[in-house]
């Protein structure tokens, strides 16, 4: 061993085992639950495979049924195929390998970036993000969007270190595809206008202020700023080409854009100063900070190849700030700013370069490679393989309440209440009944407000509970056995000085229908109940 380890670059041997390490901790945390959307994607995917056609007409809701953007639609479409043809593991390791190509491609970039020897930095960092970033990941369709952000990054940055136009041709059919994909290409066409924009104040700055804080090689003549503008509006161009054109964007911004009660109410849009707290993010997002301050400090020193970039600060500074507003824009923060930590990080530690390999060194390695190994072999045996996540999760999930209703033909027109967490799951195992809401729709407008804040004025102390089932004349109600409970650390009561009963809202629709005479539960088991209104 120790002469294989002599042969061959311990640093290949090492990554490896690490990407391997990694690829297991996914697999684990993937298998451990159900996404609540997973469900009504496949449904949907399956409906666009069948007719050949993106879905418009909503046929899942009684509630709602105008139309709709599926802005996820070949996303859908490749999670169906994927599920149908080869099982639900082959999803689960789909999504576990985009995450693991993300993480090689950014190790790749910046070995190319910095000259010093930046493994364990890497390494580092790299861990710390992706279980920082856990609860975002597994079958994930916003995943997706992680590696066409990097694509976008990689494009800006060859064309801003060569100049050459022709990486730019990848851009229209780059932001095509993500467009297809997931509505996070938004993003990315704000994050390419912002770096023209930049660039432009780039050279207003020079020409009036001179070069002391700017890197001149970095700057763009005034051909290539107009190549660029002429690529991203060739982009913007092209997404007008696809399904749904111009509808795209205008469902985009009428639901997303205007009305923002889904940040507080759906959990992983929260802050992240909501309990409980990701303390993995926030020590992420701290080395981020410190790596913001080191950079403006180095910046003074005026020396060239530490002068200010404006571009990675305004990276660090609008994912910071969106990682704090939302939780689940973490893992784009992690994608977009790791270069940026890396490279702030080098010139701040000053790593030297190995100086020659010693006996000690060797049997360090291979101590290195076994404790990564067996880590990973953990993880893997630790994993428990779902073939049938919609009957693997029934603990979190309606499974037998679903299998009730379904063997009771009597209840089925009858307008039914659901949980939104279970929308999704019920589209694709409870397909016969239109539901509520679900995950796909939380801000579309109805009743002159968004769908979910019509779902929650059934769970307002204000009264007005029966009014609203009666207004949508609900006589089935399916609801979980008792809501999520908050499990506080004892430091954390001491040092926040709350309560976990301040944590979780009082559910005032399942005290109404226990206390009301006209609703009496038919089905019960330790995940969910159902209640009917008697005539």
């Amino acid at each position: 061993m120790l002469k294989i380890l002599r042969n061959i670059k311990f640093i290949y041997v090492f990554w490896v085992f690490f990407y391997f390490f990694l690829f297991c901790l996914l697999l684990r945390g993937s298998f451990n639950y159900l996404d609540p959307d997973f469900g009504w994607h496949l449904k949907v995917g399956q409906e666009i495979a069948q007719t050949g056609t993106v879905p418009h007409l909503n046929h899942y809701n009684y509630t709602f049924t105008g139309n709709w953007v599926d802005h996820e639609w070949l996303s859908n479409l490749l999670v169906y195929q994927l599920d149908s043809h080869f099982g639900y593991p082959a999803v689960v390791i789909f999504f576990v390998l985009v995450i693991i190509l993300v993480l090689i491609l950014l190790n790749i970039w910046a070995h190319r970036v910095i000259p010093e020897r930046l493994t364990f930095n890497i390494a580092f960092f790299q861990f710390l993000g992706t279980v920082a970033s856990l609860p975002h990941f597994g079958v994930r369709i916003q995943e997706l969007g992680l590696l066409f952000l990097l694509l976008l990054l990689l494009i800006i940055t060859q064309y801003n270190k060569n100049k050459n136009w022709l990486i730019l041709l990848w851009l229209p059919p780059l932001l095509y595809l993500w467009a297809c994909l997931h509505a996070s290409f938004l993003i990315g066409f704000f994050l390419a206008g912002a770096w023209l924009a930049i660039k432009i104040s780039e050279k207003i700055f020079i020409h009036f202020w001179g070069e002391s804080w700017f890197n001149p090689t970095r700057l763009l003549k005034r051909k290539e700023i107009f190549i660029f503008a002429g690529s991203l509006v060739s982009s913007f161009v092209v997404t007008l080409f696809t399904p749904y054109k111009l509808e795209l964007y205008s469902f985009l911004g009428k639901t997303y854009f205007q009305k923002t009660f889904y940040q507080n109410h759906i959990q992983e849009w929260l802050s992240q100063f909501y309990f409980p707290l990701n303390y993995w993010q926030l020590i992420y997002l701290a080395f981020l900070v410190m790596a913001l301050i080191l950079a403006v400090c180095y910046s003074r020193r005026h020396e060239k190849h530490q002068r200010l970039d404006l571009w990675a600060l305004f990276l660090a500074v609008l994912f910071i700030f969106l990682s704090f507003k939302s939780r689940r824009h973490f893992p784009l923060m992690f994608v977009a700013t790791f270069i940026f930590m890396i490279e702030t990080f080098s010139l701040a530690l000053k790593t030297p370069r190995s100086a020659g390999k010693t006996r000690f060194n060797i049997w360090l390695k291979l101590y290195l490679l076994i404790c990564l190994f067996l880590v990973a072999l953990f993880q893997l045996v630790q994993t428990r393989i779902v073939r049938d996540p919609f009957r693997s999760f029934c603990r979190t999930y309606p499974c037998r309440a679903v299998s009730f209703l379904q063997a009771r033909p009597e209840y089925n027109s009858f307008n039914l209440l659901n949980d939104y967490g279970w929308g999704g799951y019920l589209i694709k195992n409870l397909p016969e009944r239109k539901l509520f809401i679900d995950g796909r729709l939380p801000q579309i407008t109805i009743s002159d407000r968004t769908y979910l804040e019509e779902y929650y004025e059934f769970y307002k102390k204000d009264g007005a509970i029966a009014e609203k089932l009666k207004q949508y004349q609900i006589r089935l109600i399916l609801m979980p056995v008792r809501d999520r409970d908050f499990k506080i650390k004892k430091w954390e009561k001491l040092f926040f000085g709350i309560k976990e009963e301040e944590l979780g809202a009082r559910n005032y629709l399942r005290d109404y229908l226990i206390a009301s005479p006209d609703w009496q539960p038919i089905y019960y088991d330790g995940t969910a109940v159902v209640y009917f209104k008697k005539i």
